[in-house]
């Protein structure tokens, strides 16, 4: 299938849900809302506890927010980006773990989208509509690029065999399918949908970090786990849908940090309705603590700045169509860069702030309100932010392009990332 026919079937599926589009969004956010909102309260023990959230990942499954973003004729929602990030803001709102489940999920949804065979698509898009689940095996010891990496898939009398070690395997312990980063023979790229209970594969529940301690990212081993050509997902070789894909992953990414500050907001404004002033203020209650009001009127301005970025960025991807030229493309991209920067920086200010509004009672270990900046902390860290201004500094000076997988570099000028359709390794984890 062809981009342009990718675009399509995704545009009609929009005309499915309706001239009413925007009725169907906000109609399917309101019930997210509701029901996350039941979430809250266990959230701190389900933290504390280190209890999955197997129960809520089902009541999201009962609503269709796993297939948000399949087209209505595979039996999804057919809703488009701008929702989708919206949806991850309310659940990352809640519960940090929560809202880091989805998201390789939705980046692979997105890759069958815009880059599957017409058998893929009909294969795995019906599986996802039906309420399946992807989980993730891509990143591996050592911060190995795509480029290089030692996971590979090879043949052998005829047939494909996957093999390797995956670490921060995000949701494979939720997932029905798992999707796993490879090389094949040739040294391109594939992404192989294997199984959990496929022979060969073995999923490690040892996933140990201070934040995001639900999400279930432990390793992944796949030991000489036989697949069919159907299972594999190829590196596309167009730079415009490498770079699509690529944004909304990258913005699924804010979008759960935004939902941490707000949720971090929300707490915040919970403790001002109840304490007392700050030390010094002469104010027996928050509300008449000048300063303090002040403070969190600036939490609020850094949280709104950030959601209005991130959707800003997805209203753009959802513009974007098959005869989008790659610079147009790219402008995206780096509205997808700006707002990880700032969604990253307003999730940490954001979470640690929310303290000075409570004070030292507001620390207390059964209040679980450090959950919200250990999840951030730990979330922020997936990749260097501190690169990312240096990479939209030299977009705008040179028109030079990060690498569609590390937001940096390698660099590679436009003009050259516009011939390089027969070599997707050079923009996508290069071993460079």
């Amino acid at each position: 299938m062809t981009a342009a026919q990718a675009d399509s079937l995704v545009a009609a599926s929009a005309t499915v849900t309706g001239a009413t589009g925007e009725e169907a969004s906000v109609r399917f956010l309101e019930e997210l809302r509701a029901r996350v909102a039941t979430f809250r309260d266990e959230a701190p023990s389900r933290d504390r506890e280190r209890r999955y959230p197997f129960d809520e990942v089902e009541q999201l499954r009962n609503i269709k927010f796993w297939a948000l973003n399949v087209p209505v004729e595979f039996g999804g929602l057919g809703l488009d980006r701008r929702t989708l990030i919206q949806a991850i803001i309310a659940v990352s709102s809640v519960d940090g773990s929560l809202g880091q489940l989805p998201q390789n999920h939705f980046a692979t949804v997105e890759r069958l989208l815009l880059s599957g065979s017409p058998e893929q698509r009909e294969f795995y898009l019906r599986e996802l509509g039906s309420g399946a689940i992807f989980g993730n095996a891509t990143a591996e010891p050592g911060e190995r690029r795509p480029g290089e990496a030692h996971t590979t898939v090879v043949e052998r009398d005829g047939r494909l065999y996957l093999s390797g070690r995956k670490v921060y395997a995000t949701g494979s312990l939720f997932g029905d399918f798992i999707a796993v980063q490879a090389r094949n023979e040739a040294g391109g790229q594939e992404t192989v949908v294997v199984r959990p209970d496929d022979q060969g594969v073995v999923i490690h529940d040892d996933w140990d970090s201070f934040g995001q301690r639900t999400t279930g990212s432990g390793s992944a081993e796949f030991d000489d786990v036989e697949v069919q050509p159907i299972q594999l997902l190829s590196r596309s070789s167009d730079p415009a849908t490498t770079y699509r894909i690529s944004a909304l992953s990258q913005l699924i990414h804010a979008a759960i940090d935004t939902g941490l500050a707000e949720g971090a907001l929300y707490e915040a404004l919970a403790l001002a309705r109840r304490v007392h002033g700050g030390r010094g203020s002469g104010a027996a209650e928050f509300r008449d603590d000048v300063l303090g009001v002040a403070h969190l009127g600036e939490l609020r301005i850094a949280t709104t700045a950030a959601r209005r970025l991130v959707e800003s960025a997805a209203r753009r991807l959802d513009s974007l169509g098959p005869d989008t030229a790659l610079s147009a493309v790219i402008d995206v991209f780096y509205e997808v860069v700006q707002a990880k920067v700032l969604s990253t920086r307003t999730a940490l200010s954001v979470t640690t702030d929310l303290f000075d509004v409570g004070g030292s009672s507001s620390t207390k270990p059964a209040f679980g309100l450090d959950r919200y900046w250990r999840d951030a902390r730990t979330h922020t860290l997936h990749d260097a932010v501190r690169w990312k201004p240096y990479s939209l500094g030299k977009w705008l000076i040179d028109e030079e392009v990060a690498d569609a997988w590390s937001l940096a570099r390698p660099l590679l000028p436009l003009a050259d990332l516009e011939n390089a359709a027969d070599d997707p390794v050079a923009f996508y984890g290069s071993a460079r």
